[in-house]
C-alpha cells in the first residue's frame, strides 16, 4: 500500500465500498463483488432477495437489453436528464483486461468522433463497480437479426429503404476516416420511427481514407470479408462486403455461407462458393441481386468503388421494387429481358411474362392496384380476383395475427416501446378487422403509460379516440363506445377520474380496459390513491373472454397495487428531525426502489423525495451561523429577485457593484442570470410559433392544458376550458422545467439543444434546486468539453 499513489488508493477504496451493500430487509451487509450488474442476490442473513448493482454513475439499470461476447447492454434511466439510454457494460471476464478496456474506450471515442443520423450517438463513459461502461442513445425498435428471426426474411420493398440508410451511415463513418469492421444484422438497429441506427464500433479501424490492418480478427464468419480472414489490409470495401452479406441474409433468409469456423482455409473456400442471390431467392429483382452480388465480390477491387455508387444501385432497385421503373411496351424492364434471354439460352424457350393488374385482398375486402404500361397508353387490365378466404387472404390474416402476438409478447416481456409502436401500427392498418383494430389502439395507450411516458400516451389516446369516432369503427361493437370512449374523451384533462362517478355502462372486456386506462392515467398524474379502486376492479374481474393480454393486465394491476402498499409503508411521508434521520430515510427509500415492479410515477415520487431529504439534511447539518447572517444584504437580495424570476434586475444590481462581495464573483452570477433570461426568451420564441399542449400546474393549484404567446402575451388554456393571460411567476420552477423539456422534444441542432439545457441549468440554480442544477451541469460537462470549461469557470465563482 505504501507504494500506491493516492489517487489509486482512493479509487480502490471506492470500488471496495461499492461492493458492500446493505440488505433492504434486515440491514445486514453483503459483499457483492463477484456478481454481475443487475443481479438478484439472496441475503445470507434473512434469505430475502435483493436486486444489486443497479446504480451506475447517474444511471439506473431498468432491465437487460442484450448480451454480447464482451459486454452486456442494459436499458437505463439517466437520472439527471430524465431520459432512457442504452448502457453498455464491459463483462467481468474483460473488466481487468487493460487491453479490452482500452478497446472499449476506443469504441466510445470513435463513435463519438462524428455525428450521423444513421449512427447511434454516444453520450458519455464511466466506471462503476470496477466495470467500464458506455452510455449511448437507446434505439427501441430491435435489430435486423431480430426481424430476420421473426419474419424468416425481410421483404425487398421493406428492406431496400433501410439498406440505403445503412449505406449512408457507413458513408458517414468513412468520411470520418473509419471502417466499422463488424457490419452484421445484429449491429443494425431500428428506432421508434423505423429508421436505421448503426451500432458497435468496437472493432473499428482508423484508415483516414486509406487502408489499415487489424491486430485481431473478431468478426462474424458469415459476414467477414475475405481480405480480413488472413489479416490483410482493409478499407471501406471490407464494410461493403459485410454489408452485402447482411443484405443477402435478410433477403434470402439464410446467411451467404454456413461456415461457422474462423479457420482460414475453410472459411476462404466457403467465401468462394457462395450461391448467387438470385438462385437463393428467385423472387427477388435482378437489380437487387446485382447490387448484393457486386458488394460481395471476392476481390475487393470488383466491389463498389464508393458508397455513392452502391446507394445509386440500391435506389434503382427500390424503384423497380416499387414499380417506378419505365417498362417497355410488353411490360418488362431491361433487367427482366436480360433474365428471360438467359433462360431462353438455358431452356431453349422464351418464357413470356405478362403483367396485368395485381389484386390484393384484405381480411375483409378487396383492393385493386393497377399497373399501367410504360408506353403512355392505358392498357386494359387482366384482373385476377382473390377471395377473402383464398390463400392470399389467409396469409394476410395470419400476418396480422402474428403482428398482434408479437406486440403482446413485447408487452409481456416489458418492452413497452416496441409494444406501443406495433399496436399503434395495427390501429393504422386498414386491413385489420374489428374489433382487433380497436383493441390494438387501446393497447398502445396502455403500453405508453406502463412505461411512464404520458406525453406519448396522450398521442395514442387521441388516435384511439379519433378511430372510435370514425364511421368505420361501428363494427368494433357498442361496448367500446360505452366502456372505453368516455375515458378517452377525458384523457387529456388534468382532473383525475373518480371511480364512484365514472359512467362506464358496458360490461366485460371493454369496461375492463376502460378501468385500466383510467387507473393508469390517475397513477401517472400523481393520483395514486385515486388509481387504487380502478386497479382493484381490474384485478378482481372474474370473467375475461378472448385476448390473453387482458389476463396479463390483471397481473399488471396487482403490481401497481403492491407498489402502492410499498409506497405507503416507505419513508415518503416522514419528516426527519436530524441529519442522521434524513440519511436513514433516504436509505429506506433506496430499498423501496429496488422492490418496485412498475415504471413511471412510483419511481419519480421516490426520487423527488430523496432530493428533498438531501436538501433537508444539508439544512440541518449547517444551521445559519452569525458569519453567514452578517455576510450582507447583497446575496439575500439576489436570492429574492431570483425567486421572482427577475433575472434582468439581478444583472443590473450586480453590474453596479464596484467589487466582488465576500464569497462569490459578480461575473459568475451575472453569467447565470443572463443565461436564465435566455431560458425564458427561448421558451417565448417557441410558444410564439403556436400553441403547445402540456399539462402544468400553477402555484395556486390551477391546471393549465396549453400555452401560447399571442401579441407578446402569455396566454393559457385552463383545465376548465377558459383562456386567460398568465405570468411566468405564477408557475413553480419545476413546472417551467417540465415545459422546457416538452419544448425540447422538437428537432433541434446539438448546439441549440446544449444552449437550451445550459440556460435551464442557470434558471434551476438561481430559482430552484441548486443540487439538481449542479448534477445536470456536471452531466452536460461530461458530454461537451466546451460546456465543461465554461461551467468550471462559472461554478468556481458561485456562492457556496
Amino acid at each position: 500500500m505504501g507504494d500506491m499513489a493516492d489517487g489509486e488508493e482512493d479509487t480502490n477504496m471506492a470500488e471496495v465500498e461499492e461492493d458492500i451493500i446493505v440488505c433492504y430487509a434486515c440491514r445486514a451487509p453483503m459483499n457483492v463483488a463477484s456478481v454481475p450488474p443487475y443481479s438478484r442476490v439472496v441475503c445470507p442473513g434473512c434469505n430475502v432477495e435483493n436486486r444489486v448493482k443497479k446504480q451506475f454513475g447517474p444511471y439506473i439499470l431498468n432491465r437487460r437489453h442484450a448480451v454480447g461476447g464482451m459486454s452486456s447492454v442494459f436499458v437505463a434511466t439517466d437520472e439527471t436528464l430524465g431520459r432512457e439510454v442504452a448502457l453498455k457494460i464491459l463483462s467481468e471476464e474483460y473488466s481487468q483486461d487493460e487491453k479490452r478496456i482500452a478497446a472499449f474506450e476506443e469504441e466510445a471515442r470513435l463513435t463519438a468522433s462524428f455525428s450521423h443520423p444513421n449512427v447511434v450517438r454516444v453520450f458519455t463513459t464511466g466506471r462503476a463497480f470496477g466495470r467500464f461502461y458506455i452510455a449511448m442513445e437507446l434505439v427501441p425498435g430491435g435489430h435486423f437479426e431480430h426481424h430476420i428471426r421473426e419474419q424468416g426474411k425481410i421483404p425487398e420493398k421493406e428492406l431496400l429503404p433501410l439498406a440505403i440508410q445503412v449505406a449512408e451511415g457507413l458513408k458517414g463513418a468513412q468520411s470520418a476516416g473509419l471502417i466499422h469492421r463488424d457490419v452484421k444484422p445484429g449491429n443494425i438497429l431500428l428506432d421508434g420511427e423505423g429508421n436505421v441506427k448503426i451500432v458497435d464500433f468496437g472493432l473499428a479501424l482508423v484508415t483516414q481514407g486509406g487502408k489499415a490492418t487489424a491486430t485481431e480478427i473478431w468478426a462474424t464468419p458469415y459476414y467477414v470479408p475475405p481480405e480480413a480472414i488472413e489479416g490483410g489490409a482493409e478499407d471501406f470495401r471490407a464494410d461493403i462486403y459485410a454489408f452485402g452479406a447482411t443484405l443477402y441474409h435478410a433477403l434470402a433468409g439464410t446467411p451467404p455461407c454456413d461456415e461457422e469456423t474462423m479457420a482460414t482455409a475453410r472459411l476462404r473456400e466457403a467465401k468462394k462458393r457462395i450461391v448467387p442471390l438470385k438462385k437463393a431467392a428467385p423472387h427477388l429483382s435482378e437489380e437487387t441481386c446485382a447490387v448484393v452480388d457486386r458488394a460481395m465480390a471476392y476481390e475487393s477491387i470488383a466491389r463498389f468503388g464508393s458508397y455513392d455508387d452502391m446507394i445509386a444501385g440500391l435506389k434503382t432497385a427500390l424503384k423497380v421494387a416499387n414499380g417506378e421503373v419505365v417498362r417497355d411496351a410488353d411490360g418488362t424492364t431491361k433487367a427482366e429481358k436480360r433474365s428471360e434471354l438467359r433462360k431462353k439460352k438455358r431452356n431453349g424457350a422464351i418464357v413470356t411474362v405478362g403483367l396485368g393488374v395485381l389484386v390484393l385482398a384484405s381480411v375483409g375486402g378487396l383492393i385493386a392496384l393497377k399497373l399501367s404500361g410504360g408506353s403512355g397508353e392505358e392498357k386494359k387490365p387482366k384482373t385476377r380476383t382473390v377471395e377473402a378466404g383464398s390463400d392470399l387472404g389467409k396469409d394476410r390474416a395470419m400476418e396480422i395475427a402474428a403482428k398482434y402476438r408479437g406486440a403482446r409478447v413485447g408487452m409481456e416481456r416489458g418492452d413497452m416501446r416496441r409494444a406501443e409502436r406495433e399496436f399503434a401500427a395495427l390501429l393504422e392498418d386498414d386491413f385489420v378487422q374489428e374489433p382487433t383494430r380497436t383493441w390494438a389502439g387501446l393497447q398502445s395507450v396502455v403500453a405508453a403509460m406502463m412505461d411512464g411516458r404520458m406525453s406519448d400516451a396522450r398521442k395514442r389516446a387521441s388516435a384511439a379516440k379519433d378511430h372510435l369516432n370514425a364511421p368505420s369503427s361501428s363494427k368494433a361493437g357498442l361496448g367500446f363506445q360505452t366502456g372505453v370512449k368516455p375515458v378517452l374523451d377525458r384523457f387529456r384533462d388534468l382532473e383525475l377520474f373518480d371511480f364512484e362517478t365514472i359512467n362506464l355502462s358496458s360490461g366485460g372486456n371493454e369496461r375492463f380496459m376502460g378501468y385500466l386506462i383510467a387507473g393508469l392515467k390517475n397513477w401517472e398524474q400523481g393520483g395514486l390513491d385515486q388509481a387504487k379502486p380502478f386497479f382493484q376492479a381490474v384485478a378482481s374481474e372474474s370473467s375475461l373472454a378472448g385476448d390473453s393480454v387482458l389476463a396479463f393486465h390483471q397481473k399488471t394491476a396487482d403490481s401497481y397495487l403492491r407498489d402502492l402498499d410499498r409506497l405507503k409503508s416507505s419513508a415518503l411521508s416522514v419528516t426527519p428531525e436530524t441529519p442522521e434521520e434524513c440519511r436513514k430515510a433516504a436509505e429506506d427509500l433506496n430499498s423501496t426502489l429496488t422492490l418496485l415492479e412498475t415504471n413511471g410515477r412510483a419511481r419519480f415520487n421516490i426520487r423527488a423525495r430523496q432530493l428533498e431529504l438531501a436538501q433537508l439534511e444539508r439544512s440541518l447539518s449547517n444551521p445559519s451561523s452569525p458569519r453567514n447572517r452578517n455576510k450582507g444584504n447583497t446575496l439575500r437580495e439576489i436570492e429574492g429577485l431570483a425567486k421572482g424570476y427577475r433575472f434582468t434586475e439581478i444583472v443590473d444590481r450586480l453590474s453596479k457593484l464596484r467589487k466582488d462581495p465576500p464569497g462569490f464573483s459578480r461575473n459568475a452570477l451575472i453569467a447565470m442570470a443572463q443565461s436564465a433570461v435566455v431560458f425564458f426568451t427561448e421558451m417565448e420564441n417557441d410558444l410564439a410559433k403556436g400553441a403547445v399542449s402540456v399539462p402544468l400546474k400553477l402555484k395556486d393549484g390551477s391546471g393549465v392544458s396549453s400555452l401560447v404567446m399571442s401579441d407578446g402575451k402569455l396566454m393559457g388554456k385552463m383545465a376548465d376550458g377558459k383562456v386567460r393571460q398568465l405570468r411566468w411567476t405564477e408557475f413553480p420552477n419545476d413546472q417551467l422545467i417540465e415545459l422546457h423539456r416538452e419544448l425540447l422534444k422538437a428537432p433541434r441542432s446539438d448546439a441549440e439543444r446544449l444552449r437550451r439545457h445550459g440556460s435551464a441549468v442557470a434558471f434551476e440554480w438561481l430559482a430552484g434546486d441548486r443540487e439538481r442544477a449542479v448534477v445536470a451541469a456536471d452531466r452536460l460537462a461530461d458530454e461537451n468539453p466546451a460546456f465543461k470549461e465554461l461551467w468550471k469557470a462559472v461554478e468556481s465563482g458561485l456562492p457556496k
